[in-house]
């Protein structure tokens, strides 16, 4: 599982399940005790909650870094590397 970015205690990563329930792109995301994980495209909640707070940082963080997002998902895929993205300051 490859750790893109660490930010206000928010640790956000990503990894292509083989079989898994989310097949487009996505990533996991945990703050404390909370999960979620999230569409890239749509920011959308797939699956587990954050709290609002957290969430609306993390869609944030997401829109500036949309196309960093992608094309690690995509060298996931095709290569199995990844690059590290600036965290929300």
């Amino acid at each position: 599982m490859a750790t893109l970015s660490m930010f206000f205690g928010i640790v956000v990563k990503m990894y292509k399940e083989r079989g898994g329930q989310h097949h487009r792109p996505h990533i996991h995301v945990q703050h404390a005790s909370k999960a979620a994980s999230i569409d890239i495209e749509t920011r959308e909640v797939l699956a587990g909650e954050l709290d609002k707070d957290d969430l609306d940082k993390v869609k944030g963080w997401m829109s500036i870094h949309h196309e960093e997002l992608l094309a690690n998902w995509n060298l996931l895929g095709e290569e199995g590397t990844y690059f590290k993205i600036e965290p929300l300051r």
